[in-house]
């Protein structure tokens, strides 16, 4: 029989069931407390007391212990680990997110806590809540601020999102699924970010333009000229010219590695020092650089010894007379080795020079080399090409020596 409202404080020692797993123990006159028994995940039975009676009324009880069976039988919760993160947590998000992400940055880019500082600030609905709080539709409210205005960002903004959901599980501050997720969560109310991403890709000129492009750098007489000049030669990001070392740089050797903490992460994978090798072309240009500092090309604009913003790199070449940006300069490199006719570079060398991880996880394991020396054929191809070295006094421009092929315009 289910229990009586009116009879809950005169009834003896001995544990009273009401239904649905809810008890009444009364262990002496004054602890009366309520109970929920069930079948935990594991198989076994248990029992948890969640409240005393006079904190709440019999209703009250019923309704926890309903919550309790419903969380149970649909998402497999164990009430006894939901109670124990209430309890625990008295953290709110943004708390918990700054004490995580400071060690998850070790070994990572110099940009990445700045894109935590952002992602943090890009959703200031969650600072306050407790991490037990947060459910979907806390988080579908968040990102909807800045999903459709700047949807890549908002992806990786909930990518972060989801990995601290994540963490706060595994050290019991939460439990349940995470409210973060996308495959069968928020994919089904939130439009792809790929898709509404509208930007065409990085502005990029033809191949054929490269050594005009060359030129007029040549004539820039500031540090980013040079910047910009190694980096096409060497066909590196942005992030990995700009913050070269001297210490990275082996001079005997022609060879620059570039550090897995600068190197670009994509789709899970641990990053990955990348040896770079240096042509001619590249090494008298870093060599030319005055060795003042940590950077091979340090900012002239900054008060401190700093490297180059990304912009900086971009507006050079725009003041060359050119629209691109240094990953539309990778572009113009790819196309060049896939296209060319006078050689024949196989793609898997160029998207080693590229950096780019080529094959599945299974072809990557068994295949772990460098490629270095076919590497070298092809980025002292392409420096003569973009770069030609200068001729001497008897040598006959190549129009002279064949004059029965067509000049190419």
């Amino acid at each position: 029989m289910p229990l009586n409202p009116n009879q809950l404080k005169s009834l003896p020692c001995g544990d009273h069931r009401d239904g649905g797993g809810l008890y009444l123990i009364v262990r002496t006159e004054q602890n009366r407390v309520w109970a929920f028994r069930f079948t935990a995940p594991d198989g076994k039975r248990a029992s948890m007391d969640f409240a005393k009676l006079d904190d709440l009324s019999l209703t009250k009880a019923r309704d926890q212990a309903r919550e309790y069976k419903l969380a149970l039988k649909k998402d497999g919760i164990d009430p006894r680990h939901k109670k124990q993160a209430e309890t625990k947590s008295s953290k709110t998000f943004k708390e918990y997110a700054e004490e995580k992400y400071p060690g998850w940055c070790v070994g990572m880019s110099k940009e990445e806590p700045r894109q935590w500082r952002r992602a943090i600030a890009d959703v200031p609905s969650l600072h306050k809540l407790r991490l037990h709080e947060i459910e979907n539709t806390h988080v579908i409210e968040a990102l909807k601020l800045i999903w459709w205005k700047k949807p890549i960002t908002a992806d990786r903004t909930r990518q972060r999102i989801e990995k601290l959901m994540d963490a706060a599980k595994v050290e019991k501050h939460r439990v349940g699924d995470n409210p973060a997720a996308w495959r069968g969560n928020l994919k089904l109310v939130l439009p792809s970010a790929r898709k509404l991403n509208k930007k065409k890709g990085h502005a990029s000129v033809p191949y054929a333009k490269a050594p005009a492009l060359l030129h007029a750098l040549h004539y820039d007489g500031a540090p980013v000229a040079r910047c910009v000049e190694t980096g096409i030669l060497t066909v590196a990001r942005s992030q990995e010219i700009r913050l070269m070392e001297w210490t990275e740089i082996d001079f005997e050797k022609k060879q620059w590695l570039c550090p897995a903490e600068k190197m670009k992460i994509k789709g899970g994978n641990e990053p990955r020092p990348h040896l770079v090798p240096l042509t001619d072309q590249a090494i008298a240009i870093i060599q030319s650089m005055p060795k003042v500092g940590r950077y091979v090309f340090p900012s002239d604009h900054a008060d401190k010894h700093q490297p180059f913003r990304p912009n900086a790199l971009t507006n050079c070449i725009k003041r060359a007379g050119f629209k691109a940006t240094m990953h539309g300069c990778r572009t113009m490199f790819r196309n060049w080795g896939g296209e060319s006719r006078e050689h024949n570079f196989r793609r898997e060398v160029l998207e080693h020079c590229l950096s780019h991880r080529i094959g599945d996880e299974s072809e990557r394991s068994y295949w772990t080399g460098e490629m270095v020396e076919r590497r070298i054929e092809v980025l002292e191809a392409w420096a003569n090409y973009v770069l030609p070295p200068k001729k001497t006094s008897g040598e006959k421009s190549p129009a002279t020596k064949q004059t029965n092929l067509p000049l190419i315009a």
